[in-house]
């Protein structure tokens, strides 16, 4: 598995054999068969991992975040697992289409973040950050799960790169960013507006 996360982030997942992975690992593909019986079993055992992680980096911080700093963290959190996970991001609409069983369980990932990021909105609401209505937030959750899915593929058409580069993601945080800072009050706003701002500013 760690040998298929590394070849399919370097080279995308449909550029990656079995053949190849057993190259990689010196063991013959019947060896690696052994294991997984195809690429696609592959797949849904790298996105066991996916859901854990995503859950995991979302799952609730206390009560309720301490400080604006922690709802910051949530943003490096997810970004680094886009990163960690970039093949998947990357090739997400051929995927659902290819793996068997993936459409359903992806469906029901999407709505389980979709609560969580809800939650973490609420939150900055209750704390006076943020000031936005039941259906800001709604569309803010929404455009949120749009922008963390599609941002890698989108920088690949525009960029018309193959590859996805660590630097896509402090601009995918960026335009996270800009659905909800301003709906924020301003002490917050200014706060991300330094984060944010490019370096030697």
């Amino acid at each position: 598995l760690e040998a298929a996360l590394a070849m399919f982030n370097a080279e995308g997942s449909h550029a990656v054999s079995t053949r190849h992975i057993a190259a990689r690992l010196g063991i013959s593909p019947g060896n690696l068969y052994y294991h997984f019986a195809n690429k696609e079993e592959i797949v849904l055992r790298l996105y066991e991992r996916i859901e854990a992680q995503l859950m995991e980096t979302l799952a609730p911080r206390g009560d309720r975040p301490q400080s604006f700093e922690a709802i910051l963290q949530y943003l490096d959190d997810i970004f680094g697992h886009l990163w960690e996970f970039r093949f998947f991001y990357c090739d997400v609409n051929a995927l659902l289409r290819e793996v068997p069983g993936l459409k359903e369980r992806y469906r029901d990932l999407a709505e389980r973040v979709r609560a969580r990021s809800r939650a973490i909105f609420d939150s900055m609401v209750d704390a006076g950050w943020l000031e936005a209505s039941p259906e800001q937030l709604d569309l803010l959750t929404t455009n949120a799960w749009i922008v963390l899915t599609q941002w890698f593929t989108h920088r690949q058409v525009i960029e018309r790169r193959r590859t996805i580069q660590s630097s896509d993601i402090r601009e995918g945080i960026r335009h996270l960013v800009a659905l909800f800072s301003p709906l924020l009050k301003a002490p917050q706003r200014r706060q991300v507006e330094r984060l944010m701002a490019p370096p030697g500013r």
